[in-house]
């Protein structure tokens, strides 16, 4: 008799996780980003620069735009990777602790941007955390931006939604991207980048009058390694969003990576337009062998990289809940060119964890 009910038991327990598991993940439709890949417009005449440059801050992450890498380095020691980007430098990625997250653009030796979301970081003359209403009172933002590099000319146009969410400051031989979180009111991250770095990513609505900078073609081998650098990004921009916002960070879990770029690799064939719909999440899962109480998926399309990504998915209601749902413990990402998927789920302990 009490064989049996301890059968019971444990059927009803299977029978419990089965029917949980079985509403299914939660996935979000694809984000595409609002400045689609080759949309840069040429123009006939030159533009007249008519905006009003501010003099370049004197202090802070700023400085070192233009500098030497080798700067950095005495200041911030060895980063924690090197990794490869789609735009021809490198990444130097300062990942520990999560909370001062730090990425740096390296080519030739020389830094082209500075990319952090890092409270404790300079980002003179702004800050982390501050209200974005503040910057709107103290800063000179202009909604069309020019760029200007030897004879060549760059006019970017932000709209309503640039203006609130990723403005543009423009001083003497440096950009800075703002990167507000819409939720919360208040500034994100920063990114200082320099003229040519800016044009050649292309973050906003861009006409020229000139050579329309691009970026370099990459080898099938060096594409794989940018798209495995980039989700390792998303990764960790996902965990400091998530410890910025009181939950725990997320263990990285392989299987779910190999999941999350197969689904990136089918999203990217099907087009953004998603005419062929992705084999539900569940599925993957399954097939993967992997257990899970609760899941869910972002994916995202065209951005011009993790950062932009990231910062697009917290501005969204569904993408930003699903980054912030409590119970969640692993992640997986995987990437394929500008398309991106981003796996979070809630996995039981093993029994006899010591957790």
């Amino acid at each position: 008799m009490k064989f049996a009910l301890r059968v019971i038991f444990v059927l009803l327990i299977v029978a419990g996780f089965i029917l949980f598991t079985s509403r299914g993940p939660s996935e979000n439709e694809m984000l595409v980003s609002p400045v689609g890949p080759n949309t840069a417009l040429p123009q006939d005449t030159a533009v007249p620069g008519s905006q009003k440059t501010l003099a370049r801050p004197e202090s802070g992450l700023s400085v070192f735009v233009g500098g030497p890498s080798k700067s950095l380095a005495d200041e911030y020691g060895k980063p924690d990777r090197i990794e490869p980007s789609a735009y021809g430098f490198e990444w130097w990625i300062y990942s520990e602790p999560v909370e001062e997250y730090l990425m740096a653009g390296v080519k030739d030796g020389k830094i082209n941007q500075i990319f952090t979301a890092g409270k404790e970081r300079d980002v003179a003359p702004f800050s982390i955390g501050q209200p974005v209403e503040d910057i709107h009172r103290s800063t000179i933002l202009e909604s069309e931006v020019n760029v200007e590099i030897g004879t060549n000319q760059y006019v970017f146009t932000l709209n309503g939604d640039d203006m609130q969410e990723r403005m543009l400051v423009s001083y003497d031989g440096l950009y800075a991207q703002l990167y507000a979180d819409m939720d919360t009111g208040t500034l994100f991250a920063v990114r200082f980048i320099s003229p040519e770095t800016i044009v050649l990513q292309q973050p906003y609505e861009m006409t020229y009058s000139g050579d329309l900078l691009m970026p370099p073609a990459l080898s099938s081998s060096l594409q794989k390694a940018v798209d495995r650098a980039n989700g390792q990004q998303v990764m960790d921009l996902a965990n400091l969003y998530r410890k910025r916002s009181g939950l725990p960070e997320l263990d990285e879990d392989p299987g779910a990576d190999a999941v999350a770029r197969t689904r990136a690799i089918t999203a990217k064939k099907a087009g953004t337009q998603q005419k062929e719909e992705l084999p539900p999440l569940s599925d993957d899962l399954e097939l993967a062998q992997i257990s899970y109480s609760k899941a869910g998926e972002n994916k995202a399309a065209d951005y011009v990289d993790a950062p932009a990504t990231l910062h697009g998915w917290i501005n969204s209601p569904e993408h930003r809940e699903l980054l912030r749902k409590p119970g969640y413990n692993r992640q997986g990402a995987g990437v394929s060119g500008s398309s991106y998927s981003h796996i979070l789920f809630e996995q039981p302990d093993p029994a006899g964890s010591a957790n």
